[in-house]
């Protein structure tokens, strides 16, 4: 795993070079895999006493339900690239690590687009990428993962989420 942080594509910055340094000290300090496990189900829950709900709908609708008027507008959205949630209807489509899923398909998509020569569909793919940020992830996750990174109990998660506050902060540097 240290040589893939070696190569993190992210300037080593801001939330993105804390993020590096909290994982690169799990690793140095030998963060048990049970730990790990144990903060992950701490943080996400397996049950509904998640610390932070990793669901867009719960976080963007006033109720704080799952399955609502989000999680039903992330499945259309999912629809535009052809993919669906590995368990449709039995758990919400909008959880974040299946949105980020859906970015790195549509920037996927993009780049074989691109090695074909179809600047068309390069862009479709693009665009369709870029409005779900706008429109989802970007509306709620930053929130969501600095929760996360607060309740954290290993220096792992707190990488992890500080990676991807990172991240989201790159993108929006670019838009």
């Amino acid at each position: 795993m240290a040589e893939l942080l070696d190569e993190w594509p992210i300037e080593d910055e801001g939330d993105t070079a804390f993020g590096l340094k909290e994982l690169r000290a799990s690793l140095a300090e030998k963060e048990e895999v049970a730990q790990i496990r144990r903060d992950h189900n701490l943080l996400y829950g397996v049950t509904a006493g998640a610390k932070v709900p990793p669901y867009e709908s719960v976080h963007r609708n006033r109720d704080g339900l799952i399955f609502d008027e989000e999680t039903l507008q992330v499945r259309s959205e999912y629809r535009k690239l052809g993919l669906q949630a590995p368990k449709l209807n039995q758990e919400p489509d909008d959880h974040i690590g299946l949105e980020f899923n859906f970015i790195a398909q549509s920037c996927l998509r993009s780049l074989d687009a691109l090695d074909q020569d179809s600047t068309t569909d390069a862009s479709r793919y693009y665009g369709i990428g870029a409005v779900f940020m706008e429109q989802h992830i970007m509306e709620w996750a930053p929130a969501m993962l600095e929760e996360a990174a607060e309740a954290a109990e290993t220096r792992f998660y707190r990488g992890i989420m500080y990676m991807s506050l990172g991240a989201l902060a790159a993108y929006a540097v670019g838009q």
